[in-house]
This record gives structure tokens, sequence and C-alpha cells, in this order.
């Protein structure tokens, strides 16, 4: 039976034992920022008559729009550009699992710090749309006795979305481990296609749903 283990695996870096993940994290981020920097100056040879890898950009850039338009109106300006990151990262952190590496988003601190960027966006959002004192008095509504409720729900949010994301991908892991100890051959390589495919385009979109969900609700 394969080793399973729901704590992250250790790497000695530079005298020092990290998570895998953490590397993992790392090196995704710095891939991303990388990939920003080339789609920069590829938008400044942008046409307006779209072709190929500008299609491919509009169309990612609009849909997450259009999607975060729907949910937080006039917000999609603020909120939209947070949401692109979040789900652009999940999704690379995840689909490293294809080239045989330990994806970041395996690591529960990982999918925390991501559940923690959503709740801050969430409140800075609302503090953007009412100010402080209308924030409170709307949360205090219809009565002061459910602030308490409130505020322990909007905390409670982000450990949600985290051990969420934490759990399926390991799950995912897990089963596709199981898959290759018994089967060996054929199978998990069809099965892989759902697990590192579609199960991550599930888990990134489902995380950017509930990011909107959150602020649509602290600021419709």
């Amino acid at each position: 039976m394969p080793e399973i283990s729901i704590m992250p695996h250790r790497v000695h870096l530079l005298s020092t034992e990290v998570g895998a993940s953490v590397v993992m994290g790392w090196c995704v981020t710095l891939l991303l920022i990388v990939f920003c920097v080339v789609i920069n100056r590829r938008i400044r040879r942008f046409t307006d008559t779209p072709s190929g890898f500008q299609n491919v950009i509009e169309l990612a850039v609009e849909s997450v729009y259009r999607f975060a338009h729907g949910k937080v109106g006039h917000n999609a300006d603020f909120c939209a550009p947070v949401v692109l990151t979040l789900m652009t990262f999940v999704s690379a952190a995840t689909l490293v699992e294809l080239f045989g590496l330990p994806p970041a988003t395996e690591d529960l601190s990982c999918t925390l710090a991501l559940g923690l960027i959503t709740f801050s966006l969430v409140n800075i959002t609302a503090l953007k749309e009412f100010g402080l004192r209308r924030r409170v008095a709307r949360m205090a509504s219809p009565v002061f006795v459910v602030l308490p409720i409130r505020v322990m729900t909007d905390c409670v949010a982000p450990i949600s979305m985290a051990l969420r994301l934490f759990a399926n991908v390991l799950v995912g892991g897990i089963i596709m481990k199981l898959i290759y100890s018994v089967i060996p051959l054929v199978v998990p390589a069809v099965l892989s296609v759902y697990f590192n495919l579609i199960h991550v385009a599930i888990q990134t979109f489902v995380f950017g749903l509930l990011t909107l969900n959150y602020t649509m609700e602290a600021t419709e």
C-alpha cells in the first residue's frame, strides 16, 4: 500500500529543512511572475483584431471580469484581478502534480494563506464600499445581538475554504496513488486526465466562486 500522510514532505534547502510544498509554492509564484512579465511585454503588441495568444489572454480576463461583475457589480474592477490571481495560482500550484511534483495546495498552510487572502479581499471591499461605521452597522442588523455571530461567520469562512481545497486536492492524490498501486497500467493514465485536469479546473472555479460569493454577501 502507498504511504499516505497529511503532513507535507520535508526537504533540505540551504541547511534548512522546509516543506516541499513551500518550495513548490515559491517556484510556481516565480514562474507566474515571469509569465506576467512576458504577457506585459506582449500586450504592447496586441492589436484590435485579436488572434492566437491574445485571444486566450483576453478570453480569460474578460470571462473572470464578467463573472465578477455578475456577482459584485461595480466592485468587479477591484475584485476581479485578485480573484483571477488566486485562481491562476490554485490551478498552477495543483497542476504541477502532472509532472510528479508535490502540489502546494496539498499543504494546509498554503490553502490557509489563500483563505486569508480571500478574507482580506472580502473585508477590504466591504470597508471600501461602506466604511467602518456602516460595515459594523450592517453586520449588527437587524439586532445588535447577531454581531458576534456575523463576525464568527466571517472568520470561519476562510478556514472552511482552506479545508475544502486542501481536502479535495489531498483526496484526489490519494485516489490516484491507490489506483497506481492496484492497476499500474493504462487505467491510471485515463483517470489522471480527470483528477489532474478536470478536477483541478473544478476546484479552481469553486475557489473563485466562493471568493466572489463571500464578497457579494458583504457588499450586497
